[in-house]
């Protein structure tokens, strides 16, 4: 079965398409399960100009047009879930609780965008990497992975190692900090999603790498698959490099959600 389980529509301000033409994207690439996960919106402290999701106002729109892309199914049709991808917020809590309160998704994704208002993966911000330890900067960002997962508030961690975006690493591959990761996500039961997405940015790697990847399976972190697509061309686009890091890594099952129930499938 072949999964991609987030995409994200024009709504959210950095993308393209419509929540229909991911639909028949999806089918004209023979993907069975689709989810249509934008960007909740963030409080406006945090994105005055509406540039990360969109306006709390149009939220209610969005809703419905999900839901009218997931009823006008045709046979041959992908099932289409309605879902959502949330920022870990800590500080605006009720906040993202409020919204994910506002309608019965099929599934919640949690992402870690932010370290203290700083977007750490925005293109237009890459110079504050400069005065920032990257070390530090790993280590913040993977509690806060944890802390998200933790919470209770979702089912799938999505790309899990964002911090990578822009080939900032630490000095030597931070295996212990992994296998801390991967055992913290395994006592939580969210899954992590294997992303093509980092195939079309500048650390040009899946989320998660195969070291993280395999830490995941060793710890029986369940797995989902996805593009991350921000254009309906981009569907499905990579999943065949996302099954084979899967299968390197020990996988032989990936999940995907209904009604936030949990259903397993072979790889």
């Amino acid at each position: 079965m072949r999964i991609d389980l987030h995409t994200h529509t024009w709504r959210c301000r950095h993308a393209t398409g419509t929540a229909a033409e991911y639909v028949l994207a999806a089918r004209a690439a023979g993907i069975d399960v689709i989810g249509l996960t934008d960007h909740a919106p963030l409080p406006p402290d945090l994105d005055p100009e509406s540039c990360y999701a969109m306006p709390a106002e149009e939220f209610e729109a969005h809703l419905a047009e999900m839901a009218g892309a997931a009823a006008a199914g045709e046979p041959g049709d992908p099932k289409v879930l309605v879902g959502i991808e949330a920022d870990w917020l800590p500080s605006h809590h009720e906040h993202v609780a409020s919204l994910l309160a506002r309608h019965e998704f099929d599934v919640i994704l949690g992402s870690v965008h932010m370290l203290d208002g700083w977007a750490f993966d925005d293109p237009d911000l890459l110079e504050s990497w400069e005065s920032r330890s990257v070390e530090a900067v790993w280590h913040a960002y993977f509690s806060a992975v944890v802390d998200a997962a933790a919470s209770g508030m979702y089912d799938v961690i999505a790309h899990p190692d964002l911090v990578k975006k822009f080939g900032h690493r630490p000095a030597a591959e931070p295996v212990a900090l992994y296998e801390d990761v991967a055992a913290a996500l395994a006592k939580t039961g969210v899954a992590i999603e294997v992303s093509s997405a980092g195939l079309r940015k500048p650390v040009s790697e899946i989320y998660p790498g195969l070291e993280l990847l395999k830490a995941f399976r060793r710890a029986g972190v369940p797995a989902t698959t996805s593009s991350d697509a921000h254009r309906p061309e981009e569907v499905g686009v990579g999943l065949d490099a996302v099954r084979a890091a899967l299968a390197e890594a020990g996988y032989d099952h990936v999940v995907y959600f209904e009604a936030r129930e949990m259903r397993e499938v072979a790889l």
